[in-house]
Order: C-alpha cells, then sequence, then structure tokens
C-alpha cells in the first residue's frame, strides 16, 4: 500500500474522527489520503496556530489522539506555539508534516520555505524539544522499507508519554509503497510488570501514613485525565471516603455535587473556609498533580513535603522518597481495599469539614454585573455533559469558583497560558464532544484574547457547529492590567463591533455569484464537489448583556439553554474588575 494509506489506517485505529491543518504544496498528497477515508474528516483551519490548538482541544475532550497536518516551514513553525502547549500540558498531539521533495534535499537545492542551503532538518530540530519522539522519513529504498516501523514507533512513543509527537514526510514519499504487514499488528502499549513484592510495599508505606493521619486529605489534578484513570481514582475514593478538593486543572474531574468534595483547592488563593481546614490538614495525598505557580496558588500548599504523597502514572513520591515504575493503576485497587474498613471514619471526618462551609454565597445588591457574580451564575446556566472552556485572563481565573455540575467538563490551559488558545480549541472540543457526550460547548473568553484567534469563528460555522461564545469585554487586558500598567496604552485593545461578527464571519449571500456565470461548467462542478463537506451555516445570534436582569433574560432563553444556534454573548464588564482568585494570586495573597 501508499505510506499515506498506511497512516491513515494507523489513524483509523486509534480511533480518531477529525484530522486539523492546512493545506501546502508539500502535504496535499497526504490530504488526498485523509479526505478518502470514510473514518477520518479532515478539518482545514485559519491558520496552523488555530488548528494547533484545535488539536489540543480535541485530544482533551476526545480523550483520544489528536492528529495535526501542516506544510514545511512556514506552516510548521506557525504551529509550534500550540504544539508547545500540548507538550507542557502532556497531550498526545501527532505533528505531520510535509516536507520538499526527497530529490530537491538530496541535492542540497534551495526550495522555498527553507531556510535557505541544506537546512531541511533545522525544523525538525526546532520541533524535538516538544515532541517526545521524531522521526524523519528518508528517500532511499532502505528509509522506504522501514517507514511503517518509524510511524509506529513514534506514535506509540506518543501514546505512552502523553506528549506531542512529529513525523516529517517528503511530499514525493507520500505516494510509494511499503509494506502493510505491520498492520496485523496493533499498536498497543504494553504497562511493564509490577513485581508483586513492590507493589505490597508502596500500598503498605501509603496505607500506614494515611491510618496514622487523624486529617488526611486528598486532592484530585489533572494527569489524572492525561492517564485516563479519572473512573479508577473516583472509584477509589468513593470506597475509603476521604475529603476530596481539586486543583484548578483538576476541576470537573471529581463530582462537585459529591458528599465527600470540599472545593478547589489553589493555596492561599482558596476559599477562607478551605484555607483553614488546610491548617489542620496532617497528610496530603495528591493523585496525578500539576505542581505549577498558577496551579498551587504561587506554589503555596500548606502541607509540607514531610507529610505529602504524590501519586502519579508511573511514579509515586512518599515525603522525601520517591519510588518509580509504579503508579495509579496499581497502587489504587489495592490501597482501596486497605482503607475501605476506615470508610464511616473518613466519611465523618469529611461531613465534618463540609458543615463548616458557609451555606450561600451573597452579592451586593447593584444592577451591573460582576466579576465574583457572574461565576457564580454561570455555574446555575451549567448542564451536565457540558463542555466549558475557559481562555487564559479573567476567564480561568473566575471559573474556578463556579460550580460544575456532575458529568460536565471543565477545560483551560492553566499551565503553558497562552492567549487566545481557547478559540481555536473549541473547535476541536466541539468535534471531541461529538465522538463522547455530545453536550453543549461553551466558550468563555475576554475580548484581549479574541483578537489573537478569532478567525476561527469562522471556519466553526463552516462546519455547521453551534459552540455559546461569551465574549467578556472589559475594555482590553484586564489580567496585564491587574499584573502591571493599569493605565498604560500597551493593555488597550482595538475597539470592534461585536454584534457584527457572526455575519462577517460566515456571510449567508452569495458574493461570488456574478463571477460564477464567467466560469465554465467543469469549474462549477469542481466547486460543488469540493464544499461538500461543509454544512449549512448554522442560526447566528448575537446578545449584548450589560446587567444581571439581561443576563437573567439571557439564562432562560429556550434557544440559548437548548444551544440552537450559535450564540455570541457579549457581556459588558467593569474595567477594573477581577475574579476574587485573580486579585489574590497578582497581590500574593
Amino acid at each position: 500500500m501508499k505510506l499515506g494509506q498506511y497512516i491513515v489506517k494507523r489513524l483509523e485505529e486509534l480511533h480518531v474522527t477529525h484530522v486539523f491543518g492546512l493545506p501546502g504544496d508539500y502535504n496535499m498528497q497526504l490530504l488526498d489520503h485523509i479526505e478518502d477515508s470514510h473514518k477520518l474528516q479532515w478539518v482545514g483551519c485559519a491558520n496552523e496556530l488555530n488548528a494547533s490548538y484545535a488539536a489540543d482541544g480535541y485530544a482533551r475532550a476526545a480523550n483520544r489522539p489528536a492528529v495535526l497536518v501542516t506544510t514545511f516551514g512556514v506552516g510548521e513553525l506557525s504551529a509550534l506555539n500550540g504544539v508547545a502547549g500540548s507538550y507542557t500540558e502532556m497531550l498526545p498531539v501527532l505533528h505531520i508534516v510535509g516536507m520538499p521533495p526527497s530529490a530537491a534535499q538530496a541535492n542540497h537545492l534551495w526550495m522555498h520555505h527553507t531556510l535557505g542551503g541544506n537546512l531541511y532538518s533545522a525544523y525538525y530540530n526546532m520541533s524535538q524539544h516538544i515532541s517526545c519522539d521524531a522521526a524523519l522519513i528518508g528517500w532511499s529504498q532502505r528509509d522506504l522499507d522501514n517507514a511503517p516501523y518509524h510511524v509506529d514507533r513514534v506514535i506509540l512513543t506518543m501514546l505512552r508519554e502523553k506528549h506531542p509527537a512529529y513525523i516529517g514526510i517528503p511530499v514525493d514519499i507520500i505516494d510509494m509503497e511499503v509494506s502493510g504487514d505491520m498492520l496485523d499488528t496493533p499498536l498497543v502499549v504494553p504497562r511493564p510488570v509490577v513485581p508483586a513484592e513492590k507493589c505490597e510495599y508502596v500500598v503498605n508505606e501509603v496505607a500506614r501514613d494515611v491510618e496514622a493521619a487523624k486529617r488526611p486529605l486528598f486532592l484530585v489534578d489533572g494527569c489524572v485525565q492525561r492517564h485516563n484513570v479519572v473512573k479508577l481514582v473516583y472509584d477509589f475514593l468513593k470506597k475509603i471516603g476521604v475529603p476530596v478538593v481539586v486543583a484548578p486543572m483538576g476541576k470537573s474531574l471529581f463530582p462537585e455535587d459529591d458528599e465527600q468534595f470540599l472545593g478547589e483547592y489553589v493555596g492561599r488563593g482558596s476559599a477562607p473556609s478551605l484555607e483553614a481546614i488546610m491548617e489542620e490538614v496532617d497528610l496530603f495525598v495528591m493523585l496525578g498533580g500539576f505542581k505549577s505557580d498558577m496551579n498551587t496558588g504561587k506554589f503555596s500548599y500548606r502541607t509540607p513535603t514531610c507529610h505529602s504523597i504524590e501519586i502519579h502514572s508511573h511514579s509515586v513520591q512518599i515525603g522525601y522518597a520517591d519510588i518509580s515504575g509504579i503508579g495509579f493503576e496499581e497502587v489504587l485497587p489495592a490501597l482501596g481495599e486497605r482503607l475501605a474498613v476506615h470508610h464511616d471514619t473518613y466519611l465523618g471526618l469529611t461531613k465534618e469539614l463540609r458543615a463548616r462551609f458557609p451555606e450561600k454565597q451573597t452579592f451586593p445588591d447593584e444592577p451591573f454585573i460582576s466579576q465574583d457574580y457572574l461565576w457564580h451564575r454561570v455555574g446555575q446556566f451549567l448542564r451536565p455533559k457540558d463542555h466549558v472552556v475557559c481562555d487564559m485572563g479573567t476567564s480561568c481565573f473566575g471559573a474556578t469558583r463556579t460550580r460544575v455540575p456532575p458529568g460536565a467538563h471543565y477545560y483551560q490551559q492553566l499551565l503553558y497560558g497562552s492567549i487566545g488558545w481557547s478559540v481555536g480549541a473549541v473547535l476541536g472540543v466541539l468535534y471531541g464532544a461529538q465522538v463522547t457526550d455530545k453536550g453543549r460547548v461553551i466558550l468563555f473568553v475576554g475580548d484581549g484574547s479574541l483578537m489573537l484567534t478569532m478567525q476561527e469563528i469562522a471556519t466553526i460555522m463552516r462546519y455547521g457547529l453551534k459552540p455559546i461564545i461569551f465574549v467578556l469585554n472589559n475594555d482590553g487586558y484586564e489580567i496585564e492590567r491587574k499584573i502591571h500598567g493599569p493605565d498604560r496604552s500597551y493593555n488597550n485593545i482595538p475597539r470592534l463591533d461585536y454584534s457584527l461578527l457572526l455575519d462577517f464571519m460566515s456571510c449567508t449571500r452569495d458574493v461570488r455569484a456574478d463571477i460564477r456565470s464567467y466560469e465554465s461548467s467543469d469549474v462549477r462542478q469542481e466547486a460543488s464537489r469540493s464544499h461538500r463537506a461543509e454544512m449549512n451555516i448554522p442560526e447566528k445570534h448575537y446578545h449584548s448583556v450589560r446587567t444581571r436582569e439581561e443576563l437573567e433574560r439571557l439564562f432562560e432563553d429556550e434557544k440559548v439553554q437548548n444551544a440552537d444556534g450559535i450564540h455570541l454573548v457579549e457581556l459588558f464588564l467593569r474595567r477594573g474588575d477581577a475574579p476574587d482568585l485573580l486579585n489574590k494570586f497578582v497581590n500574593n495573597v
């Protein structure tokens, strides 16, 4: 079979449903194979940066690998920022790059998109820093014979390490024939066998510390989702009944209406009642922790290392002792059996701690919408199975305080923190939601962040997708103003009329109608075939919300509740107002 067919077969085996990217003269032969597949859908994005964000969002929401296809040099470099974010936040994204023809590389020709001279590996070298594995498919017969092996090796590393991987392929190699024999061997990542005595030792050590503690508390964080152990962790925690908190990057990974749930722990940025409880905790057990500055409230966890335990996918840290080669899947089932006898005791502790929390949050009686009121009210609007995407800025800090209903999903990029990420990512989340639970997809993005990536709204509408988009209009980069320079012009952005945005991004009238009469019938048929994958433009709705009363009417609107069409909601918020958590973060409180 052709190499392009081999790659497509492997992607289908991984249950990939959508491939993101842009066409370029070095990758279009591969795109032919993707479009000819009955199981893959090509999603053409507005630019490569947004395509990499979309792949990131798809990997999160679909809980499976994502695929990004770009062209050599100009395309792949544009995508690298998004790929770097996926690397930082541990998401499996396969980046496939179409390269110049093999003869041009062999003869050191100065082809377009190169840096000049014999520098064909320069971009590959750049990508290796943000890839867990990488391969350049060569042009000799030996290289071609080994191509399936290299493709499989890179994919398996990506699956095992949960990081992006890179494959570069000369354009003329795509349609050359390779053996398909390796397809008979499924792509499976074997988990190393952990010796029984090692597992018993680790479980005994952890159990001894938990049983000795009077006030143990367990934290769920983002790596639980990255390594597909959300249910395993939930079953373990329910079996033992301990009090549970989540880090911001672990939000929605444990039900927030559960009797064991105490809230979001962000170090000093936590709610006062939870902070007071943390002063009493004598054992802090982190499950899948991302110990970054924003996720930990600037490294302000109260519990010292000697009274902490960390359990990850392939390691366990007990105090200052680090034990590798063992993780969630080996430890939690056995630990749950060991600690289940203490369930009632731990659940009693949980109920005691929950009783300290105020029953109801109160807000000043005022007509306008404050940040804290907004994020409280959003929690009442959300439904089970919703997919909530929040951009870096006031959105992700505010949404940390939003109560997410059970079964809903929450996504942000708190560790890498690239503003504008959410608009491209929501495209991937929309497709990821289609293969999981088909809930509503809701985006919260500031007017500053939207400026970077708003082109992807056109792609969303082109494919007939229907998100609810909340644009927080607070006159620029509010998060930056909180950090520095509230009166500086560099924190301002151009003022736009968002009421025109949806019509501009998706025109319903045929502006080319007069030109078509000059085109041949063959050309018109070509155009018709090329647009066959596109959907009817959804109904477009713009909403302007300035007061609490208008916000209530919006949330009661059946079209909004049912995501009937694409909705763009412009929320006018006061300049200078910010969520409580953001204020604490920038003021080191």
